[in-house]
């Protein structure tokens, strides 16, 4: 009985020490401004390049909400938002008010709908309405107000490159339409066969996957253009239908020394693959780049990709963004059975390149991207919740020399889908159906085996 009580006292002592130690903590800790964010997704703080725009104030930013007082609103969440943009630049100035009472504002703004918040900076304003208050929007639109021009991205069509306006769930590039929208990018399409050049208010150029050859005339416009100091993305796919594709977009990097296999590319190794997908390859160490500096580790999907071949010519700089493993191969021609063959090409592969060059007073830079679907709506939020929005984003921004703005995009309002290789697939069913059960268990018995001998 002592020996229980002793026990007992003692366990007592232990609690109070702990909870006492925690109420201590959590006085020292609501005592400093430091703040950690452990959620994945940095939910709770700023994305890096909504801190960027934010400290890119030069000038005070007068922000107004005009709220109807209601439980409805979305002020308090509006407004905590606001206050993280403050936090990172006194230029951020916040006000309330009534909508249904300020006529002043109201009437000065043009404002329609209550409920919204209004960005005044030097003397350009944007609206953000009920149900667009994001960091994403905010952000966004800090962009717009920031910037004294929009970088213009053409977008080649005529050869059925992915289209801007196709909403296929999986396969589209509406996705990508909606990116540049939000992050101050204009675009047109541009046809290049019936050109004489490149339209001089064009900041970048994309030519995405072409389903048929480019014609000559096409392939010498673009060649000009980057000789000239042109920006260029540009993406194709493994065993085109017709085989003179890769070709002439081969002849258009082919100066800067590389050029594209059309070959298929399988990864055998199961962590750096889709999920029972050896032919979309995922990629977790990238190249030292601005498009890449945040998101070393996080996972990016390149599916049915070929390889990036060639060595870059002198004077080139070039960054290998993302390659497969060495256990990856190459099927040269289209073939029922992925299976190794003795014929396949043995990797790595490069998969993702950029190139830059002098050219004049100014620089040539090119994406080279061995898929398209790298940055189709099925690999983009909100169905996947990896690095290719990151990875889209930051080409479009380093090929229009916004180097600095480069970073992870703000985050989506949802949860967002996992996006698991097989490894991670494999981890997770062994933690969930043996070691937690495991270990469950294995408490049991030792406390059973410890009541046992006391």
């Amino acid at each position: 009985m002592n020996r229980r009580a002793r026990s007992l006292t003692l366990n007592a002592i232990v609690i109070a020490v702990v909870l006492g130690l925690l109420v201590a903590a959590n006085i020292l800790v609501s005592k400093t401004p430091q703040a950690w964010d452990l959620t994945r997704a940095g939910n709770n703080t700023l994305a890096p390049q909504s801190v960027l725009a934010a400290k890119g104030l030069t000038s005070d930013l007068q922000v107004i909400g005009l709220f109807r007082p209601s439980t409805n609103s979305g002020q308090n969440e509006t407004e905590a938002l606001v206050a993280l943009y403050a936090a990172q630049s006194s230029h951020v100035r916040y006000r309330s008010a009534n909508a249904d009472q300020d006529a002043v504002d109201v009437k000065h703004y043009g404002i329609t709908q209550v409920n919204t918040l209004v960005l005044d900076y030097r003397g350009k304003t944007e609206l953000l309405l009920q149900g667009a208050q994001s960091e994403e929007d905010f952000t966004s639109a800090l962009l717009k107000l920031e910037s004294d021009r929009v970088p213009v991205v053409c977008w080649a069509v005529g050869e059925g490159e992915r289209s801007l306006t196709d909403a296929n769930q999986k396969t589209g590039y509406t996705g990508v339409a909606d990116l540049l929208a939000k992050n101050n990018f204009a675009h047109k399409e541009v046809l290049l066969s019936q050109l004489t050049a490149v339209p001089t208010d064009c900041d970048e150029l994309a030519i995405i996957e072409p389903k048929s050859a480019l014609p000559d005339q096409a392939v010498k416009i673009v060649t000009n253009y980057l000789a000239g100091g042109g920006r260029l993305l540009i993406a194709t796919e493994p065993w085109p239908r017709d085989p003179k594709t890769s070709t002439t977009l081969s002849e258009i990097i082919h100066p800067y020394g590389l050029g594209f296999s059309g070959a298929l590319v399988i990864e055998t190794d199961p962590s750096r693959a889709a999920v029972q997908d050896p032919t979309n390859p995922v990629v977790i160490d990238y190249g030292q780049s601005p498009i890449t500096k945040d998101i070393q580790g996080v996972h990016s999907f390149f599916p049915q990709t070929t390889a990036i071949t060639g060595t870059p010519a002198a004077g080139v700089k070039a960054v290998r963004i993302a390659a497969t493993t060495a256990g990856s191969y190459a099927i040269a021609t289209q073939r029922s059975s992925l299976a190794r063959q003795s014929q396949d090409t043995s990797g790595p592969f490069t998969i993702m390149e950029t190139l830059e060059q002098a050219a004049g007073s100014g620089k040539t830079r090119v994406v080279v991207a061995g898929t398209a679907a790298f940055a189709q709506t099925g690999t983009l939020p909100p169905n996947n919740n990896d690095a290719n929005l990151e990875l889209a984003l930051g080409s479009f921004q380093w090929l229009a020399g916004q180097d600095s703005l480069i970073a992870l995009p703000p985050k989506p309002d949802r949860a967002l889908p996992i996006a698991l290789t097989q490894q991670d697939q494999s981890v997770l069913i062994f933690i969930t159906a043996f070691l937690m059960p495991g270990l469950t268990i294995f408490g049991g018995i030792m406390v059973w085996w410890r009541r046992r001998i006391f």
